[in-house]
């Protein structure tokens, strides 16, 4: 075994402005909107993974960052300190250091990348105010999207295409969204849609549930699961839903769907012979008596011996 010890064994971790942190030259590439969205996340969350840096020396930028460049940023635009891991080194343990953390980050989970989009796309909004104006128009737009739904003047997935369209669309005309930040954080339009689902239809309406439903056992980490969730067009029953989910973690969603009676159970798919012989029955049912009388020689001509053996049972039968 190794006896190389970890630039973690002896680390303290301290508040720093994040004016005082010298930011070298990097492995990776720095991308302002994700900056911009992380440091909202921190301001609103709190941070959960802090940056790592290294002593400089006394004076101005007393500290060089080693890892969490984005991090370091986006507290620098919320004004807010930035908590910091102090490691000490080589340099060649600094460089391993900065491209592992990249390289292994764990992947967001699907409502923390949701949220996680959703501030991006207001970052981006806002940027779009700065250099154009009109962010109080295009929250009230968005405002009044959302009210058609709840009046259901229009539906869910209409207001999703709109809001996705016009996001990409917006973005796209300032500095380009699938190339710059499209290409940083791996999102296409069609994760945008998903993400902003998730975002509208159960992390907004319900605050003081998600935290819970991020954390469950099984249904936390299920997009399938979660979108069907959201799929739920009600959201009183979109509630309902995720209550009893969360008050019990052995039920899947569909499970709960039709426990409250929002579906009823899915009955087995029909087979062919199913199919055909109530394709006859709705045909025989729409001919006049008249059309019956002269189809009825036809129909015994098709009967096989023991098939009309069978009907004369059943023609006895009905006569006793």
């Amino acid at each position: 075994m190794s006896s190389h010890q970890s630039l973690l064994s002896s680390a303290e971790i301290i508040a720093l402005n994040p004016a005082d942190v010298f930011v070298p030259d990097r492995i990776g590439f720095y991308h302002e909107d994700k900056a911009i969205a992380l440091g909202r996340l921190i301001a609103v969350d709190g941070q959960r993974d802090p940056i790592k840096v290294k002593a400089r020396g006394h004076g101005e930028k007393a500290w060089e960052l080693i890892t969490g460049l984005h991090r370091l940023r986006g507290c620098a635009n919320e004004e807010i300190s930035v908590f910091a891991l102090v490691v000490d080194g080589e340099a060649e343990d600094f460089a391993d250091l900065e491209a592992s953390e990249n390289l292994h980050r764990r992947p967001l989970g699907p409502i923390e990348r949701a949220k996680f989009t959703a501030a991006l796309v207001q970052a981006a909004q806002d940027r779009i105010a700065r250099e154009h104006g009109g962010l109080k128009q295009q929250q009230l737009a968005i405002k009044a999207r959302w009210e058609r739904v709840k009046a259901g003047e229009t539906t869910h997935e209409q207001a999703l295409r709109d809001e996705t369209e016009d996001t990409c669309a917006k973005i796209a005309h300032v500095y380009g969204w699938e190339d710059s930040v499209g290409e940083a954080l791996g999102l296409s339009r069609r994760t945008i849609h998903g993400d902003l689902s998730l975002f509208r239809l159960l992390i907004e309406p319900f605050p003081d549930l998600i935290e819970a439903l991020a954390k469950h056992p099984v249904i936390g980490e299920n997009a399938s699961q979660l979108k069907a969730i959201a799929a739920v067009k009600d959201e009183a029953q979109r509630r309902q839903v995720i209550e009893l989910v969360l008050d019990q973690p052995s039920i899947s969603v569909d499970g709960a769907r039709i426990s409250l009676g929002i579906d009823s159970g899915k009955a087995p798919a029909p087979t062919p012979d199913v199919k055909f012989t109530s394709t006859i029955s709705d045909s025989w049912g729409r001919l006049s008596t008249t059309a019956k009388r002269e189809y009825l020689p036809r129909f015994v001509t098709m009967l096989t011996p023991d098939m009309r053996s069978r009907l004369r049972e059943l023609l006895d039968e009905g006569g006793s």
